[in-house]
C-alpha cells in the first residue's frame, strides 16, 4: 500500500512530516474542510492557528491522483 507524504508547514518554526494511508489522508482532508480549528494525526493534536498550510502528496481523492494542499489563518 503507498503511503501518502503529509507536511505541515508552521507560522514559525520548521516543517513537520508525517505518512499515512490514503485512507487517513482522506480522512483528514475531509475533516479539515470542515474548517476545524483543530485535527489529530497519529494522537497527536494541531492547532490551525499555529500552522501556515499543509499540504498531501500523490493522495487519491475524489478517484483522482493528486497534490492537495490547503492555507490557514489570514493571507
Amino acid at each position: 500500500m503507498n503511503k501518502v507524504n503529509v507536511t505541515l508547514f508552521y507560522n514559525d518554526s520548521f516543517p513537520k512530516k508525517h505518512k499515512m494511508s490514503n485512507e487517513e489522508a482522506v480522512d483528514l482532508i475531509r475533516t479539515i474542510k470542515e474548517e476545524v480549528q483543530e485535527f489529530t494525526i497519529k494522537e497527536e493534536t494541531y492547532n490551525t492557528e499555529d500552522l501556515s498550510s499543509i499540504s498531501f502528496s500523490d493522495v487519491k481523492y475524489e478517484g483522482e491522483l493528486q497534490g492537495i494542499a490547503f492555507q490557514f489563518g489570514e493571507q
